[in-house]
């Protein structure tokens, strides 16, 4: 029988509250030579400890091991703990990022986004589009740097963050970092994916994108898409695809990466059409993230759900 994972120290769960109701901003006000490598050094110290806000809210450490266990399904043994700990690194530069987002605008970052608007500005007008990405790097500056020239996006949120197991600071945190990329949407709106559904076919029957998290597994039991995935076939969540094919939208995903202190780049996929083929779309856009995650493995702080995707 496996161990029962180890519980978190009083210290470790009330320091959520300085952490992030004070710590974040003040970093994300600091010079570069500061705030940077603050925040490494605060991801590493997290690593240590498996300190990761979904594992702070149910109590007991838990995301370190199943992302070490996503990372040796495609890594080596020696190199399964350098990505591990980037994987908290990454986090905390993104957390510090996010409110950077909020409290400075994009302006504040330099972010290459050229080609991919490039190629955004392509798009025919009367049919909408869902761009799907993974939860890599700080993801929510792509967002508003594909909305800098005037297009409408709409991201897909979930309101787990809202959980009431949730510490309050956290909970603030998300709402602080999505009130910020909210400002940068061109009108768009971010909703929650449990009761805004039909939203999402509004505003995408009216030619407007919206943007889909889609590095997650198919519910247990439930209806998902077979794709290859990170070295097998694995059955994925098949929201954004059933977005996509219903609203009769175009199709393609994105990856943003960091370069440096608040530099990023942008890259976007070729626009698909799903009505041809629907899982040959689907499958190419997971194609691209699965490229642009094995860039950067460690930068993947979605790694720990690696393990819960069932193979098909």
């Amino acid at each position: 029988m496996a161990p029962a994972p180890l519980a978190h120290s009083f210290l470790s769960l009330r320091a959520q509250a300085p952490e992030y109701g004070w710590l974040l901003p003040a970093l994300a006000c600091l010079p570069d030579a500061m705030s940077y490598p603050i925040a490494h050094w605060r991801g590493r110290w997290n690593a240590r400890l498996d300190r990761d806000w979904v594992s702070l809210s149910l109590g007991h450490r838990h995301v370190a091991a199943l992302a070490a266990q996503g990372y040796a399904q495609f890594l080596t043994a020696e190199q399964v703990q350098d990505a591990l700990v980037e994987r908290f690194e990454t986090v905390a530069r993104e957390e510090m990022e996010s409110r950077a987002l909020q409290l400075h605008g994009l302006g504040h970052f330099r972010v290459d986004a050229a080609e991919a608007l490039a190629r955004l500005a392509q798009r025919p007008r009367d049919r909408g589009l869902v761009l799907v990405t993974a939860h890599l790097e700080t993801f929510v500056l792509g967002i508003a740097a594909l909305a800098a020239n005037g297009e409408r996006i709409h991201p897909v949120m979930s309101s787990v963050s809202e959980d009431p197991r949730v510490a309050p600071a956290v909970r603030a945190h998300f709402r602080l970092k999505y009130s910020g990329l909210q400002r940068h949407l061109q009108g768009g709106q971010l909703a929650d994916a449990e009761t805004s559904m039909r939203y999402f076919y509004r505003v995408l029957a009216q030619g407007d994108v919206v943007v889909v998290l889609a590095d997650a597994p198919a519910p247990p039991g439930g209806p998902g898409v077979c794709v290859p995935w990170m070295g097998a076939q694995r059955l994925v969540a098949q929201g954004a695809l059933r977005l996509a094919t219903q609203s009769n939208s175009l199709l393609a995903a994105f990856a943003c990466h960091s370069s440096g202190a608040r530099r990023h780049t942008v890259a976007l996929s070729a626009l698909t059409d799903p009505r041809s083929d629907a899982q040959g779309c689907y499958a190419q856009a997971f194609a691209f993230m699965e490229e642009h995650i094995r860039m950067r493995p460690g930068r993947w702080w979605a790694s720990h759900l690696l393990p819960l995707f069932a193979t098909c």
